[in-house]
């Protein structure tokens, strides 16, 4: 586990937003090190205070003992306004992502940014965070907000962005310098990714024998493909495309995954949890009525859906109580998708670190199957690639150990300096599923990115 030394200190200031701007409108202007949006609210992080980097079994655990030692300090020693104490994610936050698998070659993260931009209900902030070796200039006591509003002033010109007053805009020289969509600054194409589309159908071939011979219920099994760009492809402008037209999923970017996910792993907030199970799929291009029907009565998508929220339930039960599953599930309506869909909450038993909690919740059947061992090394065998981040969890847990983490579906993984970002996609596989039609709805799910990249779907 790395991260940068020193202690920390951050100071927090309530803002205002221009007028009719979201800081969804930000995003095409700026450099983002991680991002959390709902309907244009959310957090944006900018640069880095500190980054930590773990792999292995133990990575869950080595990311709550940094947030214990060095970022749960500062809900006690950093300043924040009276109006935002009620409000989750104000004051110091990371954004995270943490692999789906133990055994990924990549790393898992967690970013503290230098500069939070959030907004929320109407109420938006800055928080700033420092490196005790970065405050070098000397001032008297009583100038102590004079100097503190220096330092942001100067990560905020860092960024690009001003503040006059409690006015919050872009600096004059970053307006209207947006490309909009990635594909208007860089061409870019589709490639085969780890393997064809044929290796896909044959493992899920190999996946519905085994569910027919009883070694398990139900298996996920994931596909990738590359889009390939002839210029460093920029992350705003393609989260900013995601949040525009899938403004009802959570968009995302922690480390090297980015996306917009309508699934919530697990959400905190003090001893209170909630959370959203989606599975059972049908393409958006049906229309409402027909897709509620292909999912509410068709035996193989509610058993599916079935298995992901009994699934969950089964998991939080050792660290929760009074848990309870919306029955019937809701049909989600997303652009590209319809989903079943069942929300649960409950309570916390004790005060469990969030990222345990997370580490408790991860993974569901619904990105891994039932039984989850059994379907974990099944899915070894028959994907043969590393998920990375893809479909683990990503969001953010702040000071206070409240805490967004959301799964890594609909996304991608930037690669190659930025050139590349490789997709993923995946499906349920139960018995009686069809090998073509998951295909076809793996290409569904890769939609939202390859929208957002300007790539044609074949």
């Amino acid at each position: 586990m790395t991260a940068l030394p020193g202690s920390l200190d951050a100071t927090t200031l309530v803002v205002d937003l221009p007028e009719s701007t979201t800081l969804a409108d930000l995003l095409p202007d700026l450099d983002p090190s991680g991002v959390w949006l709902l309907r244009g609210e959310g957090l944006i992080g900018l640069g880095t205070a500190a980054h930590v980097r773990t792999r292995g079994a133990e990575r869950f655990a080595e990311l709550a003992e940094w947030h214990e030692q060095h970022l749960a300090p500062l809900a006690r020693s950093s300043r924040l306004p009276q109006e935002l104490r009620r409000i989750p994610g104000a004051g110091p936050v990371a954004l995270t992502s943490i692999t789906y698998s133990s055994t990924s070659a990549a790393d898992s993260h967690l970013i503290l940014p230098e500069l939070t931009l959030g907004a929320f209900e109407g109420t938006a902030w800055i928080t700033a965070v420092f490196r005790a070796s970065a405050l070098d200039e000397p001032f008297e006591a009583e100038d102590d907000d004079a100097a503190m509003l220096r330092r942001v002033q100067g990560l905020l010109a860092k960024h690009s962005l001003q503040l006059q007053g409690r006015r919050l805009s872009l600096a004059p020289s970053r307006r209207g310098t947006a490309a909009g969509r990635p594909s208007d600054s860089a061409a870019t194409s589709l490639i085969q990714g780890t393997h064809s589309e044929q290796h896909y159908l044959r493992a899920v071939r190999a996946g519905v024998h085994a569910i027919g011979h009883r070694r398990l219920e139900k298996l996920v099994l994931a596909r990738d493909v590359v889009v390939a760009a002839d210029a460093p492809l920029a992350p705003g402008p393609v989260l900013a495309a995601l949040a525009a037209d899938y403004a009802d999923c959570w968009t995302y970017l922690a480390g090297d995954v980015l996306g917009a996910t309508p699934e919530m792993l697990v959400k905190i907030r003090g001893r209170e949890l909630s959370a959203r199970v989606l599975a059972g799929t049908v393409d958006g291009r049906a229309g409402l009525e027909q897709a509620r029907q292909m999912l509410l009565e068709d035996p193989k998508q509610r058993d599916e859906h079935r298995l992901a929220a009994q699934s969950l339930l089964d998991q939080l039960a050792p660290v929760a109580q009074h848990l309870r599953a919306q029955d019937p599930p809701a049909v989600l309506q997303l652009p590209n998708v319809f989903h079943l869909s069942t929300d649960v909450t409950g309570q916390l038993t004790a005060q469990t670190p969030a990222l345990l909690v997370a580490e408790r919740a991860h993974p569901t059947a619904a990105i891994c199957g039932t039984p989850t061992a059994t379907a974990a090394e099944l899915i070894s065998t028959l994907e043969e690639l590393d998920r990375g981040a893809f479909s683990g969890p990503v969001g953010w847990i702040d000071a206070n150990g409240d805490a967004d983490f959301g799964i890594a579906l609909r996304g991608g993984i930037l690669e190659e300096q930025g050139t590349a970002i490789r997709l993923f996609a995946g499906c349920g596989i139960v018995a009686g599923s069809v090998p073509e039609e998951e295909l076809a709805e793996t290409w569904a799910k890769m939609r939202p990115m390859l929208g957002a990249l300007g790539v044609r779907q074949p």
